[in-house]
């Protein structure tokens, strides 16, 4: 069988398992690792290794060396990268190993709102909980290529876990521009499922990018508007699958956006209401983990989201939130990227928008058809690009961040 699609060769998961053990005998005896691999075969390959010697993955919010140590404070750890996974050799002895389901596998590492790390600990029985779940809320098959890094808890879900539980193959690669997707999808075998964000399949879309012998698209990491949604099926043909879900719970519910706005909880997930706050629990999600958005449940196991609580706006009278003003913004022709924020104490609200050859006078006048005057952006910011993370974040610091630099460059 197919466990993955590396440097354009087929990997079986007998090769899969024997490189596994082999690297697992090498590690240095200590509680934790942490796993920087690139490669998604080689994270498979370090992950499955440090599982088999019993010892927890460190997944930092990036790769950046501030990240990385922040996510390592306190914590007796050894790295792994594409060079050490990849200099030893598989060796011809194999067997099937089985791992403890209450071992904490991985501790995954938020920069949250603010920037600073925080860790939620993932036990392997979850994992394997969520990645059977999302195999039956879906139906994929064949190889999993994916545009997300395997650190982020989306990444991991949908392009480690889910094939690796489910006899799927993964790609190896993480493709970014449309063309290289385009390659990455061509050499592995059919059918194909894309796991991948709303910026890149924006990216993708624009381009017209021929996708062979797609079968689906699952979205995460940030909202997935629908006409979007509705475009990428009609020019691939294949439907488009939205993930709603946090570090903290993983994946909580599913919906096909370009033809519902309610999402429908995954299997063995249960929404309670106490004090008119939200949480969930159950099937993968063993703690409860309480829900940050405002939401309004339309059915047994169906709800819809109306934004974060924290970023609801009212001006002058009128009430919207940041993610409908973001969704208006990006509906826009010729708006790559863009983003609404209200500073402490601001009576209206700003924008930063990525829209070469697009006039300030020609975004007001589009935005007008769109949201109240009373959203309209002030201050404006045209910039090249959003200070993200490479899983997509855009932390409210890193982008206070930038507009400070550019108040400070105009005063």
């Amino acid at each position: 069988m197919v466990f993955a699609w590396h440097r354009g060769a087929a990997v079986t998961t007998r090769e899969f398992e024997a490189a596994a053990q082999a690297l697992s005998a090498q590690l240095p005896r200590k509680p934790y690792v942490v796993n920087l691999c690139e490669d998604r075969y080689a994270f498979t390959v370090a992950f499955a290794a440090s599982l088999i010697a019993g010892q927890t993955t460190l997944l930092p919010p990036s790769r950046a060396p501030e990240a990385v140590r922040d996510s390592c404070a306190g914590h007796d750890c050894h790295t792994l990268t594409e060079a050490e996974v990849f200099q030893h050799r598989a060796g011809s002895a194999h067997k099937a190993f089985s791992v403890d389901p209450q071992l904490v596998a991985a501790i995954v590492f938020t920069s949250g709102s603010t920037g600073r790390s925080v860790p939620h600990a993932k036990t392997w029985g979850s994992l394997v909980a969520g990645a059977r779940a999302l195999a039956a809320r879906i139906q994929a098959a064949g190889t999993i290529v994916g545009t997300v890094p395997p650190q982020h808890m989306f990444g991991l879900e949908a392009t480690v876990m889910l094939p690796w539980q489910n006899g799927l193959a993964m790609h190896s690669g993480r493709p970014l521009l449309p063309a290289d997707l385009g390659a990455a999808l061509a050499e592995a075998a059919a059918p194909r499922w894309l796991m991948t964000s709303p910026l890149h399949l924006r990216a993708c879309v624009a381009a017209r990018q021929p996708l062979a012998g797609l079968a689906g698209v699952l979205s995460s990491t940030m909202p997935l508007d629908a006409q979007l949604a509705q475009d990428a099926e009609k020019l691939w043909g294949a439907p488009v699958f939205e993930i709603y879900g946090s570090s903290e719970a993983g994946m909580i519910a599913t919906r096909r956006t370009a033809l519902d706005e309610p999402w429908e909880l995954c299997p063995g997930v249960h929404l309670t209401e106490r004090d008119a706050e939200f949480s969930v629990q159950g099937g993968h999600i063993l703690q409860p983990q309480r829900i940050a958005d405002e939401l309004r449940v339309v059915g047994e196991r169906r709800f819809t989201l109306h934004g974060r609580k924290a970023n609801l706006v009212k001006i002058a009278g009128k009430r919207s939130s940041i993610e409908a003003l973001n969704a208006a913004l990006l509906r826009i022709d010729g708006v790559r990227d863009g983003v609404f924020y209200l500073r402490d104490g601001a009576e209206r609200v700003g924008a930063l928008v990525v829209a070469p050859g697009v006039t300030p006078r020609a975004l007001r006048a589009a935005l007008r058809r769109h949201i109240d005057p009373a959203f309209l952006p002030r201050p404006l910011h045209f910039v090249a690009a959003l200070p993200r993370s490479e899983n997509g974040k855009l932390t409210h610091k890193a982008l206070l961040e930038m507009v400070d630099s550019l108040e400070s460059v105009s005063s």
